[in-house]
């Protein structure tokens, strides 16, 4: 194995090693040769080499919301750190595990016109747990146990509730390709690792209470017999986002379909005495305006010390895990049951959406309502961003799927390169929805070899920004074509094959060319054509649909 001279780089690499993160995301460039000598032939690291660091940045972040611990990025300097800001943001914002690791010039080279030279401290201030810029050049005893010492707390904070980001800038003076013949003993030092410690918070109950349970991004699978229990109780309402996985167990999945439903006087007659958040970062716009003005009070379950104040309710903060917490309230609340309690109108009713798109010509919608049916078994959802999340909230699904997405930024950027950092460590298949600029804005997605064999991509070709199509007030703007929609005339069958993937393209499609596309390992890309101009007409037919459906129940 070799060895560089650089006392930092044997550090970092012990100090990865002893917590765990195996799986590393390097990006060629010089100022970060130090790091490529001691990875090369390194018997425990595993490393995949990503040209662009951008793209390079959401594969890790792929990666590491699956593994659920830190995955480790190296870069050189320069533009290169800056490269990474977009995936960083998202990890913050999720509470994913990245080490980040960007390699600098030294001091005196700052602004001084030397290139690929930018001041890098304190690039991702506000999207980073923790941050340090080691010691340049550390040979003494003194300042090599320094920064082990540093490297190993910033270290501990990727590891600590909540997770998250963190920043190492490492200065690296020429030369940058020697070797030493043995490791410096002071960079191999174990140090103690971090303990989760929980703080239980109990709160008060009332037994007249009406609750509201929302559960967002990124909960947990233990939690699925504690959500069942909840949704059985008659003083509790349980609503769950498609990514917080915890569909399929009683409570409403499909929160716009349920309040586009509603009658005015049912909407009238909501209330919720406390709202208890489980997760973050909720995609449905109309639940976050219903709970702001109906609910009086906000619990919210979060590791953070920063109030997390999405329905400007001032929430109280209980700094626990989400499933004691649960489990805690199973215990100690008690049901009640209100004559004038709003029922929930049925979404399970398979008839009636088989009954509404028979009679509908093909949209964004109806291919929506064909994935539903159709996900491959045991398949892991990633979902693009800006109208695909929204329409797949619209449809029930199965509990053997599982859906993940970039929603703690929410940016059409990186979808892509995460859906193929997820399948390069899962083995289940793994389906990325996508639009189509938002697969044509992460292009560099397509170059990752090797391409994850359990990986598919679905493309909705709608022709532009659907979602300025859709939502209220764009869609009523005269400057959508030109300024959101922005319809692009790139040919995405040439563009795939241009990457040395294969793709396929239909301008309708049914149940039967999905279980092809699904079961067919010579294609990789699923390309759909929708009409841009019925997309959003078939959206508000569909919510009058179920809204007429409610009305018909509450009149018998």
């Amino acid at each position: 194995m070799r060895i560089s001279n650089k006392t930092v780089v044997q550090s970092l690499l012990f100090l990865l090693q002893e917590r765990g993160i195996q799986h590393i995301v390097y990006s060629p460039g010089s100022r970060n040769a130090p790091f490529a000598i001691s990875l090369d032939g390194h018997p425990y690291y595993k490393v995949h080499v990503k040209v662009d660091e951008r793209s390079a940045a959401f594969f890790a972040l792929g990666m590491a919301q699956q593994l659920k611990k830190p995955v480790a990025l190296v870069c050189t300097s320069g533009t290169a750190p800056l490269n990474y800001a977009p995936a960083i943001a998202e990890a913050f914002y999720q509470e994913i595990p990245l080490v980040v690791i960007t390699a600098d010039r030294p001091a005196e080279s700052i602004n001084q016109s030397e290139g690929q030279c930018i001041n890098q401290k304190g690039i991702y201030n506000n999207f980073v747990k923790a941050q340090c810029s080691v010691i340049e050049e550390a040979n003494g005893d003194l300042e090599v146990d320094a920064n082990h010492l540093m490297l190993a707390k910033t270290l501990n904070e990727a590891i600590q509730f909540p997770y998250g980001p963190v920043h190492i800038n490492v200065p690296f003076k020429e030369p940058l390709y020697k070797e030493a013949s043995t490791l410096n003993p002071f960079t191999q030092i174990r140090s103690e690792l971090p303990q989760r410690i929980e703080i239980p918070s109990i709160p008060l109950f009332r037994e007249d209470w009406k609750h509201l349970i929302l559960l967002g991004q990124n909960t947990d699978d233990s939690l699925a017999p504690l959500v069942q229990k909840l949704a059985k109780l008659d003083n509790v309402l349980v609503l769950t986002e498609t990514h917080s996985n915890s569909h399929a167990l009683g409570g409403v999945d499909c929160i716009d379909r349920w309040i586009m439903s509603l009658s005015e006087a049912q909407i009238n007659a909501l209330h919720w005495d406390v709202v208890i958040s489980l997760g973050h970062n909720i995609i449905s716009r109309k639940i976050k305006a219903l709970i702001r003005t109906k609910a009086k009070a906000h619990w919210s379950i979060q590791w953070q010390n920063n109030p997390i104040d999405t329905y400007r309710l001032k929430p109280s903060v209980f700094h626990c895990s989400i499933h004691d917490f649960l489990q805690f309230w199973l215990m100690n609340v008690k049901t009640i049951t209100e004559d004038g309690c709003i029922k929930r109108p049925s979404m399970t009713n398979e008839n009636q959406l088989t009954e509404f798109f028979n009679h509908r010509p093909f949209s964004d919608l109806k291919l929506f309502y064909h994935l539903t049916q159709f996900w491959p078994t045991g398949a892991q959802i990633q979902m693009g961003n800006s109208s695909v999340v929204r329409y797949i909230q619209l449809f029930e699904q199965r509990r053997d799927l599982r859906f993940f997405g970039n929603r703690g930024v929410s940016g059409i950027d990186g979808s892509t390169s995460t859906a193929v950092g997820a399948a390069s460590v899962v083995n289940q298949p793994v389906i990325l929805v996508t639009g189509d600029l938002s697969f044509l804005y992460d292009a560099n997605g397509l170059w990752h070899q090797p391409w994850p064999k359990n990986l598919k991509i679905v493309v909705v070709d709608n022709g532009g920004g659907g979602i300025f199509n859709i939502i209220e007030g764009a869609k009523n703007e005269p400057s959508v074509p030109r300024f959101f929609e922005t319809p692009h005339q790139r040919n995405l069958i040439q563009w795939v094959n241009g990457w040395g993937l294969k793709a396929v393209e239909y301008i309708e499609l049914n149940g039967e060319d999905l279980i092809n596309f699904f079961g067919n390992h010579d294609y990789d890309v699923l390309v759909v054509k929708t009409p841009s101009a019925v997309n959003p007409i078939e959206l508000d037919l569909f919510f009058e649909y179920f809204k007429q459906q409610n009305e018909r129940v509450e009149n018998n």
